[in-house]
């Protein structure tokens, strides 16, 4: 990054809690100023708020290895992962920091988690910061039954998976970006957090549990009403190139009562990528103004 953002990078600092007996590994960026707790997307990690957290300066960032992914633990064999199962580690996590009150920012699923505790729990929240993500995509209720059972034969085979072995660091980043279109350097920065390297090779630490379907999933109504619901500062910053072009998405963000909505060229992972520095400003804009 240049000296556009303004800004001297931050030092980064690794975090650990116990929560729930779950070990929850953080990055943290800061010590003081306005407390920020970034969730990240699906099957990424706190790595993928390096370019961010270094320059929210007037910003204390903690960027959360959510269950099930990076350094943080998996979850028991009875637990699932559906979007609401976050929620308490979230507030947990606040709550051994000694922040009664935070800004949610989030990234895809981690801003889907971020709107669904911002409506729950709006004396918790300040403001929300949502990058390329808002709402998980409506299913019709007459789907609800197939949807279940999804879920119920993913939970069981996925659950039984070994982990995938990969030869070298190279293949782990090669296989994430086969399954997530991104930049090399991005993937790469994501893999580097991810990746455990074993006497056979490095193999993936996410829990294989991650890529069942969801048991249940919120209908038009719901989302409208949760969004609807929120009354604390919201801004949306679209990918062009990634939720940018799902306008059924787009009229759902509608609902959002006073959002600022912006929209940067790039894709999905744009925040890791050459926009990393224009959203930085636009997120720093928005938590002081």
């Amino acid at each position: 990054m240049n000296g556009k953002a303004g800004t001297t990078a931050q030092t980064t600092r690794e975090r650990q809690f116990d929560i729930d007996g779950l070990c929850i590994h953080a990055r943290e960026w800061g010590e003081s100023g306005v407390p920020v707790i970034a969730l990240h997307g699906w099957l990424d990690n706190a790595a993928s708020f390096d370019a961010l957290g270094e320059y929210l300066d007037g910003c204390h960032v903690l960027a959360l290895d959510l269950p099930g992914h990076g350094l943080s633990d998996n979850k028991p064999a009875h637990a699932t992962y559906q979007i609401w199962d976050d929620l308490l580690v979230i507030l947990a996590v606040a709550d051994a920091m000694d922040w009664d009150t935070f800004v949610l920012l989030g990234h895809s699923r981690g801003a889907i988690m971020s709107m669904l505790l911002s409506a729950a729990c709006p004396e918790r929240i300040n403001a929300l910061v949502c990058l390329d993500g808002l709402v998980p995509g409506p299913l019709p209720v007459e789907e609800t039954h197939l949807q279940l059972g999804k879920f119920l034969k993913d939970y069981r085979r996925l659950g039984e998976r070994r982990a995938r072995v990969f030869k070298s660091l190279d293949e782990v980043v090669a296989a994430r970006l086969q399954a997530m279109p991104m930049g090399e350097a991005a993937a790469r920065k994501i893999a580097e957090r991810a990746a455990i390297q074993t006497e056979g090779g490095y193999i993936w630490n996410s829990d294989p549990r991650l890529k069942a379907a969801s048991a249940f999933k919120l209908g038009e109504d719901h989302l409208r009403v949760l969004l609807s619901s929120l009354s604390i500062p919201v801004l949306l910053i679209l990918a062009e190139e990634g939720f940018a072009r799902y306008t059924e998405l787009l009229d759902l963000a509608d609902c959002v009562r006073g959002a600022s909505v912006k929209r940067l060229p790039g894709s999905h992972h744009f925040h890791m990528e050459e926009a990393a520095e224009e959203i930085a400003v636009l997120i720093r804009r928005f938590l002081t103004a």
